[in-house]
């Protein structure tokens, strides 16, 4: 299946059809602007990819900014949102320090990426609006969409009813 894939084009496994995409966004560890020039943003992109493509996972939009990264990506059926950002950072962290040495005196400990994370499936907001967002880096807006759906999730949890 191509990297663009629409939201009207279903993956075919064996006993299921379907649609796995999700919004990813993580940062460098100490949300360090380490990716703010163009030479290694464009690398750290690229890395990111590579790792996807080991995992099966098809990156439809990326941007990497200068301290984080969005993605809107479907992951195969049998790995879970958190496994597969595990995987892509593990796997990018790797390829980054072997590209990039020197990224080892900032890290020395050889974590690259910061424990945190941001998941949110595709069903509650259409692919368009998030590829929209990423493709034009329009991360003010995304952010605000973000805080929004946390309150909403806030005032539907049970437990607030409890």
């Amino acid at each position: 299946m191509s990297s663009g894939t629409s939201a009207k084009k279903f993956i075919r496994s064996s006993h299921i059809v379907g649609l796995n995409e999700f919004h990813f966004e993580w940062c460098p560890k100490y949300r360090y602007a380490c990716m703010r020039k163009e030479y290694i943003n464009k690398e750290v992109g690229r890395l990111i990819r590579q790792a996807a493509e080991e995992y099966r996972i098809i990156i439809k939009i990326m941007a990497v900014g200068s301290d984080h990264v969005h993605l809107d990506a479907v992951i195969p059926f049998g790995m879970t949102p958190s496994e597969a950002i595990g995987k892509m950072k593990g796997r990018s962290a790797y390829l980054i320090f072997r590209r990039f040495p020197t990224f080892r005196m900032r890290y020395p400990r050889g974590h690259f990426w910061s424990i945190g994370k941001f998941s949110r499936s595709m069903s509650g907001v259409s692919s368009d609006v998030v590829g929209n967002y990423i493709s034009n880096q329009q991360f003010e807006k995304l952010h605000e969409s973000m805080a929004f759906a946390r309150e909403e999730f806030r005032q539907t949890n049970l437990e607030s009813f409890l």
